[in-house]
């Protein structure tokens, strides 16, 4: 159980200390409830009834780790001021394991990984994926492919599209950066962006995809980049201006496109921040005066904000959103959206300030407010930009908060199993009907379907049976909504009579246990026992 919590003590009663049973008889069957997850008994049926097994599992209250969900770490070879990092920063430099993070944001310049055309450079990046994911952590990555214009007067990267794009043609504005810097970004309007940037991309992106995009990766999210700064999917900083919304609509979908046609296994995401209005004739002023951008942004239409940004685009391909800016930074539109949208995608929420400068400055609200925020608009990821350094220190100051978005009413989803009913014996060759009460406690979704695995183990912890229900679907759970489900097993007709353990797990592709679920009773492969059930052959003239 962990956290040097006591057990919690359901209504009613205190918790047994080994498999007590209750014995108490449910409507209409021969039923019995059990504190415990493991029957040794049963009740007598009722007259004519098939005697059920009926189990209530304890609840776990403490902080749950799951893939995709969670807080996120955040590394990479460029740091906001522009020096460059190193591995051991970015991975042992962390001191431990990171219990209460779930993923790793990977910011990667294309000019790194790709120095000269058709040379990668991937070992680096190699090097921090395989420390990660070898100590439990799913990747977010985000190559960063056109500029970078500084952070809270920091010069951020000095190059991020590679120098060999823009000498092989490509047009390009310039613009002073944080601290006064120079810097550049592509011409997305003109036709060099089509005939040179563009191919180049797709050449990288498929390198990108031939290496990482397996059917079994590390990676949860993959950043769609391509226009504008901070992955934030707009040129605040650089104030670039398109003819209309047209031209830019169509240039951003043929970039959303690019990465849905070019990854077929990650979940790509794309931020849904703000829209600079950077398109047309600027708005006269309105009765003598200049119309605030705070003001714009809250009169804007969702739905030709969508357009414009082309996520239209993006949610018909199946991507996930990313809303950046937390908690200084939302707006009207992007509210509307996140309302609309959770139910249907997965959401990303990324501060808009680094941990270190939330605590240091003491203007961007408290980690608790950020947090709260946060779960409001349903994230199933949430970062704060945590380094080597922060991390150190928020594990000192703010773990308990931190802990506090992996439990219940937290980050992504936390699923929980009310109870379960089987029947207490069947001959072999029957049908197993597993009856089961759901809920889902968390602020966000299981977007990913995990199906439902059933097992039955002899005493000695061997598997005499298991099966899959891929029917079993959780990604359309919502906080507060019973679900009431079965699922068919099919016994086999050779199965040897005897007692066995009935466990269940949520699996992934491969069949493997992959979620921890918000009850008790998880053994050392991830499976959860519910109780007993017995094989007998005499059952079947019953």
């Amino acid at each position: 159980m962990g956290h040097g919590e006591k057990p919690a003590e359901e209504p009613g009663g205190s918790f047994p200390s080994r498999r007590q049973v209750l014995g108490l008889t449910a409507a209409g069957l021969g039923a019995m409830v059990l504190k415990a997850c493991a029957p040794e008994k049963t009740a007598e049926s009722a007259a004519g009834a098939q005697a059920q097994v009926l189990v209530r599992p304890r609840l776990e209250d403490g902080p749950l780790n799951n893939p995709w969900m969670g807080w996120g770490l955040w590394a990479g070879p460029i740091y906001f001021d522009g020096s460059r990092r190193t591995i051991q920063q970015n991975t042992t430099a962390f001191g431990d394991n990171a219990p209460l993070f779930d993923w790793v944001l990977l910011d990667w310049m294309w000019a790194d990984l790709e120095p000269a055309e058709g040379q990668f450079r991937w070992d680096e990046l190699d090097e921090i994926i395989d420390f990660w994911k070898q100590r439990g952590k799913q990747i977010c990555l985000r190559p960063w492919v056109t500029d970078d214009p500084g952070w809270n007067g920091a010069p951020g990267a000095s190059q991020v599209c590679p120098d060999w794009v823009y000498a092989a043609g490509l047009k390009w504005r310039a613009y002073k950066g944080e601290g006064g810097v120079d810097k550049r970004e592509p011409d997305y309007a003109d036709p060099s962006f089509q005939s040179v940037f563009m191919p180049r991309l797709k050449n990288f992106l498929a390198a990108l995809a031939e290496r990482y995009d397996k059917p079994v990766n590390p990676f949860a999210v993959l950043g769609c980049m391509g226009y504008g700064q901070w992955g934030e999917w707009h040129t605040m900083w650089s104030d670039y201006h398109w003819p209309d919304k047209k031209t830019k609509h169509e240039v951003l979908a043929g970039i959303v496109n690019l990465y849905a046609d070019t990854f077929k296994n990650m979940d790509i995401s794309i931020s849904y921040c703000f829209d600079t209005f950077n398109f047309g004739q600027p708005l006269p002023p309105e009765q003598g005066r200049k119309i605030s951008f705070r003001e714009r942004v809250s009169r804007d239409d969702p739905r030709d904000f969508m357009y414009r940004q082309a996520l239209d685009v993006a949610l018909q391909r199946g991507f996930l959103l990313a809303r950046h800016g937390f908690i200084d930074g939302l707006w009207y539109t992007d509210k509307k959206i996140m309302q609309r949208e959770w139910t249907r995608t997965a959401l990303m929420a990324e501060g808009d300030w680094s941990y270190l400068d939330m605590k240091n400055h003491r203007t961007h609200g408290t980690v608790d407010e950020n947090i709260d925020v946060m779960l409001e608009w349903h994230s199933n990821y949430g970062h704060f930009y945590v380094d080597a350094e922060s991390y150190r220190r928020l594990v000192t100051e703010d773990a308990a908060r931190f802990e506090r978005g992996l439990k219940a009413g937290g980050l992504g989803y936390r699923l929980v199993l009310e109870s379960s009913a089987w029947p207490e014996v069947l001959a072999p060759g029957c049908l197993l009907v597993l009856k089961q009460t759901w809920e889902n406690r968390n602020a966000g979704r299981c977007y990913r379907r995990h199906p439902l695995k059933l097992y039955l183990t002899d005493k000695a912890g061997k598997e005499a049976f298991s099966e899959t229900d891929f029917s079993f679907d959780q990604t359309g759970w919502l906080r507060g909504e019973k679900q009431e489900l079965f699922s068919v097993y099919h016994l086999p007709k050779d199965i040897p009579e005897g007692s066995y353990d009935l466990r269940i797990a949520m699996v992934d592709r491969e069949g493997r246990p992959a979620l921890k679920l918000g009850i008790q009773g998880k053994d050392n492969e991830n499976r959860y026992l519910l109780g007993t059930l017995k094989i007998d052959k005499k059952a079947a003239s019953a």
